[in-house]
């Protein structure tokens, strides 16, 4: 082949390779859910009432969550920890839980926690009043639990009992919503997020609970003073408040649920950082 030929045959190859379709890169998914190689989620709820009557007791170990609009409120974080740096977008995020009655009227609504309560604790209890118990677990009452007489101003960030005042407890804007319609027994009610999820994984992803550390009452510690700083310093990962549009109680299984299928999920689609 003379050098013009050869030339001309580069040239040839160039424009073939420059006009190559390019591949879209692939979304990866991750799923975290409580089971033998994860045990990140905290998932519980509080119930409105006085202090004998639900308001003081804690449902952590319960197995289902109770949630409605204005009595029952449900709590959930995922420690995401795992994703730091793995990802340069975030392309859709799904919590998925299931329920257990599939009530057919309203609706449940997701919301970002304050930042302020982001020291709630799940707790390890069955519904059975915290008063002088000194564990400091999540009620209605107390975003903690302090234990003791006489009982302790409430330390929700709203300063009422109930995380139930929007723009102060949690956020006024809804992250996903769900009509309790779609629902089936024990089949999975999908709630999408909206807005800037690669913000909130950002954020999220900067907390995880310290390795092997417990407090009093057996729940993670997500920083140092977790178990002594009375409430709980504030952390990076402030978890999700369900709540209801009426009275209707939507009843979900939890990560305590014995069944591994019914526990709760937070599916996260991304596109990986390049390496």
């Amino acid at each position: 082949m003379n050098f013009k030929a050869w030339k001309y045959s580069r040239l040839i190859a160039l424009i073939l390779v420059t006009n190559l379709p390019i591949l879209a890169e692939e979304d990866k998914t991750v799923i975290f859910k409580n089971d033998a190689k994860y045990s990140g989620t905290d998932d519980t709820y509080v119930k409105k009432g006085s202090s004998f009557s639900g308001g003081m007791s804690n449902f952590g170990a319960c197995e289902i969550m109770l949630v409605n609009e204005t009595t029952k409120i449900g709590l959930i974080r995922f420690d995401v920890s795992s994703l730091f740096k793995k990802y340069k977008k975030i392309t859709s995020i799904t919590l998925r839980i299931f329920s257990k009655n599939a009530p057919k009227d309203g609706s449940i609504k997701v919301h970002r926690l304050s930042i302020a309560n982001s020291g709630w604790r799940e707790g390890g209890s069955y519904g059975s009043p915290q008063i002088g118990k000194n564990r400091h677990e999540v009620t209605w009452m107390h975003l903690v639990d302090y234990g003791g007489f006489p009982l302790p101003p409430p330390s929700w960030a709203s300063r009422t009992a109930g995380p139930t005042s929007p723009g102060v407890d949690f956020d006024k804007v809804v992250l996903g919503s769900n009509k309790n319609s779609t629902s089936q027994i024990k089949g999975p009610f999908d709630i999408n997020f909206k807005g800037d999820l690669t913000a909130l994984i950002d954020d999220w992803s900067l907390a995880s609970p310290i390795f092997k550390l417990k407090d009093k009452g057996e729940n993670p510690c997500w920083t140092a003073d977790w178990n002594w700083s009375q409430p709980a310093a504030e952390t990076a990962n402030e978890g999700l408040l369900l709540k209801g549009s009426d009275g209707t109680i939507h009843e979900f299984y939890t990560s305590e649920t014995k069944d591994l299928s019914l526990r709760p999920q937070l599916i996260i689609k991304y596109k990986p950082r390049e390496k």
